[in-house]
């Protein structure tokens, strides 16, 4: 046997180049369709590309744009935003100025055990420990460029108050000018079709589909994946958590998983895809979060299916709720509640009661009989399941669920008592992905062996790993802001 031919990383790639397209010849794929090369010549060059305007992709901008960095942001719809834009409002930050003004005590380190807790620790830690490190700092830059903060509240998963309202398209507004305003463009109604890399595994830019014509876009620095999740495209839901895929959705309408399948092309990881949830609280056929959506069990309602009887622990996740809902009858609950409780729930910016009574979504009634009669569930089936309930809220116990909370380790359960009674039936919509591509620490998409595509990030919906079996209140708007800056940064810096 003759000597070994050595042979240099170049070679190599272009046998196996070769060796992919000699498969493809008997296999029917076209690696091109696939994976694509850099082209003798660009039709557009930028530093940065970020692929998506909502509000991972327009916080990256408008980081790097005024560190120097030329910037091109892609938005396949006709208008900005993405879920971002129509989300509840809230960011979870914890050692805020806002915070300490109503005396609450909360540090970045409980924040990371809320998180890991609510994400049953299956969430990656050290993408956990970086948005947590990250997000006082990402706070203090919003208000410095010009979001308004509202007010704090406590939502889902949360131990203390810390969710922080806003309005989202304010927010999407003054990201957008902090982008341009310092020299970055935005493309609308431009759609990223396959990521493009050189012979050694560089990504070096996209190739894109503008009004029906086909260009290729280069960035000298990198690219970052800002193209939300996949809660639109019913096949990926199939494929990854069956039980969604005939869920309905309240998300952006670019949410069909483009990003997800450019990153898969070139090896990349997945995360927390099974853990994919539908989100409680919702009116059937509900148009958007500020009108049809309330939690009002996390002030002290309780849940009955249309049997009348109880079937969750209030205080758990709402994503935890709705998959419980989705078992019931009519995948439907009725959150039972009275006036006390309604005036506690009326100071929640996410409870929009005021919205749901005009509309006519939920029912009133002086009695509970009479409710159960508007709501059509058997009257005797609900007065002994609050009969039994109040029975133990003043025991101080829950045998049959194990309440003990209003919501995750915050509060105490409350009697309902106090006419008039309210009950609205809820069901559980699908607001987002939350599971998808991996990346490490630093916002860098890592491949099944865990290492780093070179020049490739991503941030926002588009990114699993964050949230692990169920969700934080606050925690996917603040993951798109917190990891989009963070990979403008990383990607400036260069």
């Amino acid at each position: 046997m003759g000597e070994a031919k050595k042979i240099n990383r170049r070679d190599f790639v272009k046998a196996t180049a070769l060796g992919v397209g000699a498969a493809a010849l008997f296999s029917g794929i076209d690696p091109s369709k696939v994976m694509a090369g850099v082209p003798k010549k660009w039709d557009m060059e930028t530093d940065i590309l970020v692929i998506g305007a909502g509000g991972a992709g327009l916080a990256a901008a408008a980081t790097a744009a005024p560190a120097g960095a030329k910037v091109l942001v892609l938005e396949k719809m006709p208008v900005m935003g993405g879920s971002s834009l129509i989300c509840g409002g809230a960011l979870a930050f914890a050692g805020t100025d806002m915070q300490a003004k109503e005396n609450v005590k909360d540090s970045s380190e409980l924040f990371y055990s809320d998180l890991m807790k609510v994400g049953e620790n299956v969430n990656v830690p050290s993408l956990v420990k970086s948005y947590v490190s990250n997000q006082l700092e990402t706070y203090t830059w919003l208000k410095q460029i010009g979001v308004k903060f509202s007010k704090i509240g406590i939502a889902s998963g949360m131990s203390v108050p810390r969710s922080h309202y806003v309005s989202p398209p304010q927010v999407i507004k003054v990201l957008s000018d902090a982008a341009t305003a310092k020299g970055a463009k935005i493309m609308m109604e431009t759609g990223a079709t396959r990521l493009i890399a050189d012979e050694k595994g560089n990504i070096r830019g996209a190739m894109v589909e503008r009004k029906g014509k086909k260009m290729n876009i280069g960035a000298r620095r990198g690219v970052i994946l800002a193209s939300g999740g996949f809660s639109l495209n019913k096949d990926l839901l199939a494929k990854f958590v069956p039980p969604m895929a005939k869920a309905q959705a309240l998300v952006g309408p670019g949410c069909t998983g483009d990003g997800l399948k450019m990153a898969w092309a070139y090896g990349a990881d997945i995360k927390d895809m099974p853990y994919i949830k539908a989100t409680f609280g919702f009116a059937p056929n509900a148009e958007s979060i500020k009108n049809d959506f309330a939690l009002v069990f996390y002030k002290g309602a309780l849940i009955v299916n249309k049997e009348g009887n109880r079937f969750v622990d209030e205080s758990k996740s709402y994503k935890l709720v709705g998959d419980a809902a989705l078992l019931q009858t009519d995948a439907m609950g009725f959150q039972i509640y009275d006036e006390a409780i309604k005036v506690e729930a009326l100071k929640d910016p996410l409870n929009a009661i005021n919205s749901l009574e005009k509309k006519g979504s939920l029912q009133s009634a002086q009695t509970l009989g009479e409710l159960a009669q508007k709501l059509k569930i058997p009257a005797k089936a609900l007065e002994d399941t609050v009969r039994q309930y109040n029975a133990n809220v003043e025991k101080g116990e829950d045998p049959q669920f194990g309440r003990k909370t209003l919501v995750a380790s915050f509060g105490k359960p409350v009697k309902i008592e106090k006419p008039p009674y309210y009950g609205f039936p809820s069901t559980a919509v699908i607001l987002g992905t939350y599971g998808g591509i991996l990346t490490n620490e630093n916002a860098q998409v890592v491949t099944i062996f865990g290492e780093p595509v070179p020049r490739l990030y991503a941030a926002g919906e588009i990114v699993g790993g964050v949230h692990g079996a169920a969700y934080m209140t606050g925690t996917a708007f603040g993951k798109a802001l917190v990891f989009g800056r963070m990979a403008g940064k990383r990607l400036s810096k260069k």
